[in-house]
């Protein structure tokens, strides 16, 4: 992290530097006296392992200069602090500057000092190949090295960069990819960066499959002729009717049976008047119980034949919680209970 900042540094001031040494091609007695100041500061710092200050301080006296000199101080310093790829750049810049039959023997020496400099970086810069993976065809890719963007030329062939720590970026349309790697020096590497699917492609869009279709046609009325709720009435009413008249109907008969011993002739004293009375109305239970049966019954048998409209048969269902009809049997009596 640290060295990416340095080469971030270094671009900015070298930039701004280069302006200046543009703008300004023939220094005045300030200038190089603020020069001549400014490589000593640098100098001192260098010697305290400020790399970082000796480099800047390099840099303003070369923007003012612009001499052999102080070009060769930038790059022994950018070589120091691992920026090989600058250092090579810097020393371009000096074979730039044409040599003159009387300039000081200081810019001859720098001159030489900086070609022995370029030799001894021969093999030391590493190079990267960036390969991405996942691009569809008609993407628009672009690819960035340390948030600098690269040529779509380049991609895919090795590119000079600093030892150190690197983050590579590939986006298209539709993708996103990132990678981040450490490379040495005269280290060659190949980084594959995968995209990841940020957004549908428009074929993808457009062969999107229909969603189910909604048929609002409501479904045509189908008759049933299973049962309903009033078809299982009747068959608990019709049920309950000849469990009730058949037990009422033998309480009856028993009773009756009993009384044979006791009337004669078919008089019957007071004291089996009770019995009588009893054998009588269990009779007429028995004989409304086994009518109850017979009209449930006929509803059942109503609510089946005709049929019902309904939008599907339901499947047949017990009949509902609100109905409840019971017998019930005391002592000489019949009946039936019911609960909505």
């Amino acid at each position: 992290m640290a060295s990416r900042l340095a080469r971030i540094a270094a671009a900015v001031v070298g930039a701004s530097f280069s302006f200046a040494t543009t703008a300004s091609a023939d220094p005045s007695s300030a200038d190089r006296e603020t020069a001549r100041s400014l490589m000593q500061e640098a100098r001192t710092l260098r010697d305290k392992g400020d790399m970082a200050g000796a480099l800047r301080r390099f840099q303003a006296a070369d923007s003012i200069m612009h001499v052999p000199t102080t070009g060769f101080e930038v790059a022994r310093a950018q070589v120091a602090m691992g920026l090989l790829v600058e250092a090579r750049d810097t020393i371009a810049g000096i074979r730039k500057t044409t040599a003159k039959a009387n300039e000081p023997p200081q810019f001859k020496d720098a001159r030489v000092n900086a070609d022995k400099l370029e030799m001894s970086l021969e093999g030391r810069v590493p190079a990267i190949t960036i390969v991405v993976q996942g691009t569809a065809d008609g993407d628009t890719l672009t690819v960035t090295v340390d948030d600098v963007a690269l040529s779509a030329e380049v991609v895919g062939l090795p590119r000079r960069v600093d030892p150190g720590h690197h983050v590579i970026v590939a986006k298209t349309e539709h993708g996103e990819g990132k990678q981040e790697i450490d490379v040495t020096e005269g280290q060659q590497k190949e980084v594959q960066v995968t995209l990841v699917a940020t957004a549908p492609p428009p074929e993808a869009a457009k062969t999107a499959p229909p969603g189910p279709s909604v048929d609002e046609t409501p479904p045509s009325p189908t008759t049933s002729h299973g049962p309903t709720a009033l078809t299982w009435v009747g068959v608990a009413l019709a049920g309950t009717g000849v469990a009730v008249g058949t037990v009422a109907g033998v309480i009856s008969l028993s009773k009756k049976s009993a009384l044979q011993s006791q009337c004669l002739d078919g008089v019957c004293g007071p004291s089996s008047y009770g019995t009588l009375d009893a054998a009588n109305s269990t009779a007429t239970i028995s004989t409304v119980a086994f009518v109850a049966a017979g009209v449930g019954a006929g509803v059942a048998l109503v609510t089946l034949i005709p049929g019902h409209s309904s939008v599907s048969a339901p499947a047949a269902q017990p009949p509902a919680e609100g109905l409840r009809v019971t017998p019930w049997i005391g002592v000489g009596t019949v009946g039936l209970r019911g609960a909505f």
